[in-house]
């Protein structure tokens, strides 16, 4: 019994248990054993537990130290030794350690990563391992990462298992070649075809992907059919139509989404003509509401689902909760653009908004044309929908461009001048105009003059404020909150003092990306 096995029995069974000898071990180690158990024996006293511990630890720590390293045996991969992309400035790398070492800042990272991307920048082969274990823990920012690996990078993650997948994009400068389409992974497969649809014409990458199409994995199907979103048109309708009738349900919507977005395809004019029949504009009830022009939305639907309709994505039994003929007039309204119902009823979204207020199947309509916004964005339509809407809350805010987003916010703003209120601001995710940071700004004094207590509601709304705020208003940010920034016992003293030191730590991340890198980074 080795001396390892000895010390593992002796606690097992407790050192009372114990009278034997312990084993011999190397002249070198024994003799330091035997200051601890003379004569291989655990003294007789008390301290019989500290010695054994104190034998486990020289054991363990003998055994390390004569421990090799291990020695690799088999061949290195070729390098790629191709031009790379330029490393960024010293500067920079140091703001990107600070990005990965602190929570607080790390919602900067995509933001800064986008910048170093457009600039044709690479981050340095040190920190590569620890972006792509970002790239583990954050779906969204992965086109991100792998536009600023450059090739190296690449090369490193295609030796890795858990990397592999996490590239959603080619090496940049890399042409679209069979290389990618046969041994990337899916998103990488999915962008080579979104470069051909761009640089080629669009039967090319289609006829590519109908080659490997019955060979594919549904998942991987779905992925790669993304890529005709890039310059779709009417000719890409006859295979479109085909995989409405795809084994997976994921590919079948994605179809029905794509062939709708197109304004002479059959599945189109399909499903505009069974909604023409169930919904329709005619002049109010009552003489007033006729001589006044006033209109009502007629809503007619069917005592029956047929089956055809499944093809075109209406399926017939509703989620728990929802009746059935609320969920087909959802899912038909769903995959038509909202702007067909403008140009139908000579209506804008405000009037056809209002018609729907108080009616019987308001709930159905405004999901379905909802679930239609997302998928055929329309700014006009949604911004009006988030004026009225009832909640901050809503996936609308991303169909918005920037500009509409920030007139929706400002206008949901002077609702109230509640602390509340300012949850508004965090659905927008994008760098703000200097003009519409400046007006907001202007208004948080007042709405934190007499506030009291800390109010939780605002907190997200400051970080967000940090994070996305014009950064060339750092003055106008501590001018116009001088009071609550220098009185430590304010309640929003210490949010705003760390909302202050994000804003000033991204006027040092643009200023070091303006410094221009060497060109034969180590």
């Amino acid at each position: 019994m080795t001396l390892q096995q000895t010390l593992l029995k002796i606690a097992l069974l407790g050192t009372e248990q114990h009278t034997q000898t312990l084993p011999p071990a190397s002249a070198a180690l024994q003799a330091y054993l035997a200051q601890l158990c003379p004569g291989g024996q655990l003294p007789p006293d008390s301290g019989r537990e500290a010695a054994l511990l104190g034998v486990a630890a020289l054991a363990v720590q003998y055994q390390a130290a004569g421990s090799l390293p291990a020695v690799f045996t088999g061949t290195l991969p070729p390098p790629d030794d191709r031009p790379d992309l330029v490393q960024i400035p010293d500067a920079a790398v140091m703001h990107l350690h600070r990005l990965l070492a602190d929570s607080n800042l790390r919602p900067l990272l995509d933001g800064w990563l986008e910048l170093v991307a457009a600039r044709r920048w690479r981050i340095p082969v040190s920190l590569m391992p620890a972006l792509m274990e970002q790239a583990r823990q954050n779906r969204a920012i992965r086109p991100a990462i792998s536009a600023v690996l450059g090739r190296r990078g690449h090369w490193l993650a295609a030796r890795n298992p858990d990397w592999q997948h996490l590239l959603v994009l080619t090496p940049d400068g890399m042409e679209p070649d069979s290389r990618v389409w046969e041994d990337g992974n899916p998103a990488q497969r999915s962008d080579y075809l979104r470069q051909l649809r761009s640089e080629q014409p669009a039967a090319v990458a289609r006829e590519q992907l109908q080659a490997v199409w019955k060979q594919e994995a549904a998942p991987v199907r779905q992925d790669l059919l993304q890529a005709l979103r890039v310059n779709l048109s009417l000719d890409d309708e006859p295979w479109l139509e085909s995989c409405l009738d795809d084994r997976s349900k994921g590919v079948r919507q994605l179809a029905a989404e794509l062939l709708g977005a197109l304004p002479g395809s059959a599945f189109r004019q399909r499903r505009q003509a069974l909604l023409d029949g169930w919904l329709g504009i005619q002049a109010g009830a009552g003489l007033f509401n006729r001589l006044g022009g006033k209109k009502q939305l007629q809503v007619r639907l069917p005592e029956h689902w047929e089956k055809g309709w499944l093809r075109d994505g209406i399926e017939e039994k509703p989620p728990r909760g929802k009746g059935a003929k609320a969920w087909w007039l959802e899912q038909a309204l769903s995959f038509v653009p909202p702007a067909y119902w403008v140009q139908h009823w000579q209506l804008d979204p405000a009037a056809l908004l209002a018609l729907i207020q108080k009616h019987d199947w308001k709930a159905a309509l405004l999901e379905g044309w909802q679930a239609a916004l997302l998928r055929y964005p329309d700014s006009a339509w949604a911004g009006v929908w988030l004026r009225h809407a009832d909640s901050h809350h809503s996936p609308l805010w991303q169909v918005l461009s920037p500009a509409d987003a920030e007139a929706v916010a400002l206008a949901r703003l002077q609702h109230t001048g509640s602390l509340e209120q300012l949850d508004v601001l965090t659905q927008l995710s994008h760098p703000w105009s200097r003009v519409f940071s400046r007006q907001v700004l202007a208004q948080l004094p007042a709405r934190m003059a007499h506030q009291q207590k800390y109010v939780y509601a605002a907190q997200a709304a400051c970080r967000h404020l940090g994070v996305y705020l014009d950064p060339g208003c750092v003055d106008d940010f501590t001018q116009q909150l001088q009071q609550p920034l220098q009185a430590e016992d304010h309640p929003f003293h210490r949010l705003l003092t760390d909302t202050l030191f994000t804003l000033r730590f991204r006027v040092d991340l643009s200023a070091a990306l303006e410094t221009i890198p060497p060109k034969d980074p180590s």
